[in-house]
């Protein structure tokens, strides 16, 4: 049958959960600037200790509370935008998943305030690495490395030059500057006499495929070639020339003849027969003194137009981009991981991967912002954000801890109530016990 002094074990019951649920709360409120960060509750239980008459119902008394769980609250948290481009924030359901290099076991987290060590790794704030599907990967989960990107072609393939050629040039016969049998240039002639006779000239920048770059000059000359159907004035030369240093074979400082074309025009000023693409006026088979594979390059001179205005080059482009560092990077919505380059491209990385639980709330929390698959919270279902029910990436924001400062401030009071009241229960009876004692 319950006495009094079960209200002493119901005080003590009472202090021990309000005093968890305290910690639970300064919990919160220490993290409320912790990135990912989920807040917690304290879920209370009463305790039954006895009956009144031996029954049950109405007549059990209760022994007090207990703790008898820890829920977190998985809300989302609000973001703040730092613009770093390694800062990320996932706005929807998913949490990061993250690899111990040591250990090899994976964890998840919502802190997404990534960072890249020497080697390139893309890193979570533990040093754990952050995995994802490569650019260049076989499709499966892999560790990602910023120095593995996938780029476009490195080499050139194909230049594109178009412009004017003034129709008033006067005539100017071809330098024979280049060996016909090995290219070399013929004694004398230097890059500077080369454009004193050209009637325009003009340069492009190419890239082998080990990204070198080499300086490709293309010398005009209004020459005096033609046959009976051309008028001679509608005949022009175009010599393309790098620096002998440049290829294997050459002279540093002396000009190499990597192609030419002879181009013509009708009486409007228009090419007679440009080339259709595919085709090309030349290709050049430089063999590169950089060690690069040797490659070949496609020039096209069209479309270009030859009428009595001051020669000019409209526009020149070639689809090589050459190599280059990285300096700085940026997430899309859908968890691209992309690089920057100071040549003015952009790599993909790779994708960031999720992972989703039937019941996230199931995860065991490790600290450092980290949770660990559990039974209760099933099996890992991996994926991309942005797809299915899985949500999208902020880029350059963190996702801010979602407790509520307030809300934990206005529980706390209550809280401080019940653990005051439970102990004051036990005050209370001790006085009682004391007066039974002096009945004695």
């Amino acid at each position: 049958m319950p006495s009094i002094s079960d209200g002493l074990f119901a005080g003590r019951a009472g202090i021990q959960s309000h005093g968890t649920a305290i910690s639970v709360l300064a919990d919160n409120i220490a993290n409320q600037n912790t990135v990912g960060f989920k807040q917690s509750r304290a879920d209370f239980v009463d305790l039954l200790a006895g009956t009144i008459g031996g029954g049950g119902g109405a007549g059990s008394t209760g022994s007090g509370s207990s703790v008898v769980g820890i829920t977190p609250n998985l809300k989302q948290g609000s973001f703040e935008f730092t613009g770093r481009g390694l800062d990320a924030g996932i706005d929807g359901n998913g949490l990061f998943i993250v690899n111990d290099p040591n250990t090899n076991q994976r964890f998840y987290t919502r802190a997404g305030n990534f960072q890249v060590d020497p080697s390139g790794n893309l890193l979570d704030q533990n040093g754990f690495g952050v995995l994802g599907f490569p650019a260049n990967g076989a499709g499966g989960l892999e560790a990602l490395n910023v120095n593995i990107q996938a780029t476009g072609d490195v080499d050139s393939g194909n230049v594109t030059i178009t412009g004017n050629l003034d129709a008033t040039s006067e005539l100017r016969p071809t330098p024979g500057f280049v060996n016909a049998v090995d290219g070399t240039a013929v004694a004398g002639q230097t890059f500077a006499t080369l454009g004193a006779q050209a009637n325009f000239q003009t340069s492009v920048d190419v890239f082998d495929s080990i990204g070198a770059s080499h300086t490709v000059t293309l010398f005009y000359y209004h020459s005096t070639l033609g046959d009976a159907s051309v008028p001679q004035n509608s005949v022009w030369t175009v010599q393309a020339v790098v620096d002998g240093s440049e290829v294997t074979g050459g002279t540093a400082g002396q000009p190499f003849q990597i192609g030419s074309q002879t181009i013509e025009f009708g009486s409007n000023g228009l090419r007679t027969a440009p080339p259709i693409a595919p085709a090309a006026d030349f290709t050049a088979t430089p063999a590169w003194s950089s060690g690069a594979a040797a490659g070949a390059i496609n020039f096209t001179l069209a479309p270009y137009t030859q009428f009595a205005s001051p020669s000019n080059v409209g526009s020149i482009a070639q689809d090589g981009t050459g190599s280059g560092s990285v300096v700085g990077f940026n997430f899309s919505d859908d968890g691209t991981l992309s690089a920057q380059l100071d040549n003015g491209e952009v790599a993909t990385i790779g994708t960031v991967a999720l992972a989703i639980f039937a019941n996230t709330e199931g995860l065991a929390r490790l600290g450092n912002s980290l949770f660990a698959e559990t039974s209760d919270a099933g099996e890992a279902v991996i994926g991309q954000p942005d797809t299915g029910t899985f949500g999208r990436l902020e880029s350059g924001a963190l996702e801010l801890s979602n407790a509520d400062i307030a809300a934990d401030f206005i529980k706390l009071i209550s809280l401080q109530r019940g653990f005051q009241g439970s102990s004051r229960v036990i005050t209370n009876i001790d006085d009682l016990l004391n007066e039974i004692i002096n009945l004695a």
